[in-house]
């Protein structure tokens, strides 16, 4: 009798044992962000609304892993996008409209299948994609249309030389052959990112064969970004240049930013040029001004404000609340964001 409920203790002391390795190997982490703000936009008109996702998009998100052994394991990641302000779903109603893959990575890099961040908008992130962010009051293609790509096949490399590499292709949107734009969304992309010490630099490279499913055709578009930022301690100094191929002439944003921290809060303040806005011969350049602020409340939760203006030429109509071509437009925020 003894020796059956020793044998019976070594079995259960093996069976969890096992349950715990084998728990070990793999992982599932549940994580979000919700972020709220309050703000005045001036365009065409005036108004004044609680919108979400303003420092940071909100969001839930599960990501996870599995070791298969020989240093390679299975990695997933599913985000869905929502708005705060009215807990309906982001991103045009998708259920992980934000990201949504699977993949294998290794001492070799990372491949990944599914709707993903575009190399390019990584590079952006650099500097800032938040909605008050010149690169997003400017719509440039890595940040706006093709920030995140269906049907994507990306390889990420492991870190050579403090320098991070990623290639991208997706197959676009799925359309027959005989459609007049078969080839809409197709999309190749790259980046270089170095990061070393207080300097960080980015390259990317990106080429759409089509970027408008309307018109029959290839409506192609080829678009590089550059972007720079070294920290020197309570002092940050940015800075970055876009070109797009668009109709006649390429638009073209390059500007400068400084941000400074005080302890827990951080200021920043930015100017940028943006330059055939239209792709047209007319005047159609912009200005864009930005002031913002962050205050860290503890290491997941923050309060921030934030301000951009622009002073469009003749025929640009940059800004907020449907800006009028050659007319001003700002607009000013204070929200709360917290992550979990």
């Amino acid at each position: 009798m003894k020796l059956k409920l020793k044998r019976s203790a070594m079995a259960l002391a093996a069976f969890g044992l096992a349950s715990g390795l084998a728990s070990a190997q793999s992982s599932v982490t549940l994580y979000g962000v919700v972020d709220v703000a309050v703000e005045r936009i001036k365009g065409a008109t005036s108004l004044t609304r609680v919108s979400s996702g303003q420092q940071q998009g909100s969001r839930w998100g599960l990501r996870g892993t599995e070791d298969l052994g020989g240093g390679l394991k299975a990695v997933f990641l599913l985000e869905s996008g929502f708005n705060a302000d009215a807990g309906t779903l982001g991103q045009g109603g998708r259920l992980f409209g934000r990201q949504g893959y699977v993949g294998l990575a290794g001492g070799w890099g990372a491949l990944r299948l599914g709707r993903q961040y575009s190399p390019m908008d990584d590079i952006a992130g650099v500097i800032g994609t938040k909605t008050y962010d010149v690169l997003s009051v400017v719509p440039i293609i890595g940040n706006g249309d093709y920030n995140r790509v269906d049907n994507a096949i990306t390889y990420v490399s492991p870190t050579v030389a403090h320098t991070v590499f990623q290639l991208q292709y997706s197959l676009g949107e799925e359309r027959a052959s005989t459609n007049p734009s078969p080839d809409f969304g197709k999309q190749v992309s790259a980046h270089a990112l170095y990061a070393q010490g207080p300097l960080t630099a980015g390259l990317s490279l990106m080429q759409v064969k089509d970027a408008d499913g309307a018109l029959a055709g290839q409506q192609g578009r080829d678009a590089l970004l550059l972007v720079g930022a070294y920290d020197f301690g309570g002092f940050k100094l940015s800075a970055y240049y876009d070109v797009e191929d668009r109709a006649a002439e390429k638009l073209k944003v390059y500007g400068l930013a400084a941000a400074f921290k005080f302890g827990e809060t951080t200021v920043s303040v930015g100017a940028a040029q943006a330059k055939n806005v239209t792709g047209s011969a007319a005047l159609d350049d912009a200005k864009i001004f930005t002031l913002q602020a962050s205050h860290s409340l503890s290491k997941r939760t923050a309060v921030y404000s934030h301000l951009t203006a622009v002073s469009n030429d003749g025929a640009a109509a940059l800004g907020f609340n449907g800006p009028v071509a050659g007319g001003s437009s700002n607009g000013i925020q204070v929200g709360l964001r917290h992550r979990f």
